[in-house]
């Protein structure tokens, strides 16, 4: 039986090629973006996968529920655990990227740091497609790929034009968890910060998720700083990821 047909909206066309950068985004997350109730953002999922654009599938990572069951993406005998999940397929993904990405599905590893990169997206750049405005990871694995030959070192979350100068272009670091093991954080602020002046952005801007994390981060700010003779590093700035995303209305 072939595919039901499905004609696109211009809106629906955008939140997919969105998604299509993004990788990915939870059922939650696709309610928020498209300002709409729960009911229509599952009928929207829906009909990407019955029209053969996309899944739909559960990702288990700790987070709270409790989880529904739901009758269009769940087995009727299982029991639900996770967000639900819609991605596009490799070949739409492939049409919007002009690359092929290959195969990708999500995994319970990764999958709450996507979705607070897509969150932290939402809420900066709202649904602009323009790689100018907005460089998701999945665009900078290619272009550090094409132009080194192989993956760069350190590949950042994202790049930011910034609104008020647009000649900078920061790089996005999201930080939800303290790295364990002497030296791991700061050895990956190192890593980001050389990466950004490799490729001569203006510098960092990391949005990290509790205060614990906050101070962390400022302490090897701090550090840093000290390192190269100045009061404070210009280019590395620290963010509450959470208070921005409620500033934004995101969540």
């Amino acid at each position: 039986m072939s595919a039901p047909e499905f004609r696109m909206q211009p809106w629906q066309t955008l939140l997919e090629e969105w998604n299509a950068q993004q990788y990915g985004m939870p059922l939650s997350l696709l309610m928020t973006a498209m300002n709409r109730r729960q009911r229509a953002a599952y009928a929207f999922a829906k009909k990407l996968k019955d029209a053969g654009r996309a899944h739909v599938t559960r990702v288990d990572y700790g987070s709270p529920g409790p989880w529904r069951r739901s009758k269009n993406f769940d087995d009727h005998d299982g029991i639900p655990n996770g967000p639900l999940w819609l991605y596009p397929t490799r070949e739409i993904a492939w049409g919007y990227l002009e690359f092929d990405p290959g195969e990708w599905h999500p995994k319970a590893s990764t999958a709450a740091h996507l979705t607070a990169v897509s969150e932290l997206r939402l809420a900066l750049t709202g649904l602009d497609t323009d790689p100018e405005a907005w460089t998701s990871e999945r665009l900078l694995r290619r272009m550090t790929k094409h132009e080194a030959g192989q993956p760069g070192s350190h590949i950042h979350d994202a790049w930011f034009r910034d609104f008020a100068d647009p000649d900078k272009v920061w790089a996005i670091e999201v930080e939800l968890t303290r790295k364990r093991g002497e030296g791991r954080l700061l050895r990956s602020v190192t890593a980001a910060l050389d990466a950004a002046d490799h490729y001569d952005l203006a510098g960092v801007l990391y949005f990290v998720r509790g205060q614990a994390l906050r101070r962390a981060l400022d302490g090897i700010a701090t550090r840093l700083a000290h390192r190269r003779g100045v009061e404070r590093l210009e280019n590395l700035e620290i963010h509450d990821l959470d208070a921005t995303l409620a500033r934004k209305g995101v969540r």
